[in-house]
């Protein structure tokens, strides 16, 4: 369920690292589905070390976009299936922020989903992002999580 391009230091278009990365960001996200009673859900998670996407991180229910060194770009709400484009949620985050700024939508989640609901469905069905329903409205509606 998950893809990193190589980015860092193989790829001259990256800006940020992507696959030697994602093993430890995976591994705090999965301690917070543990934490949350979601020890069995696995979601569509894709990272870039930069925009080109490679990894598909646009489709990804979590989609990570490298933007600058150490920083990312999150997406959520892909298709589970990879037939609909995400949102972005985040601007300029860093990895390491990534579980505690997905903490409030995972306790959703588990509280609130419906039987058989995706992780990317139910973050558009709550409101976290809007949904894209056509490649044209990638960046309409986008409403970013405001810093602290």
């Amino acid at each position: 369920y998950t893809m990193a391009c190589p980015a860092m230091p193989l790829c001259g278009l990256a800006i940020t690292e992507s696959e030697r990365i994602i093993p430890t960001i995976l591994g705090r996200i999965r301690a917070l589905l543990t934490k949350v009673g979601l020890p069995d859900e696995y979601f569509v998670v894709r990272m870039t070390g930069c925009p080109n996407g490679c990894a598909r991180p646009y489709i990804a229910e979590i989609g990570f976009v490298g933007k600058a060194p150490g920083k990312y770009n999150l997406y959520l709400g892909g298709g589970h299936a990879g037939e609909r484009l995400s949102k972005l949620y985040a601007s300029s985050i860093k990895g390491d922020d990534a579980p505690e700024i997905l903490t409030p939508i995972l306790l959703d989640y588990a509280k609130r989903r419906e039987n058989g609901e995706s992780f990317g469905d139910f973050v558009i069905r709550a409101g976290h992002v809007k949904e894209t329903k056509d490649g044209r409205d990638f960046h309409k509606d986008v409403v970013e999580l405001q810093p602290a």
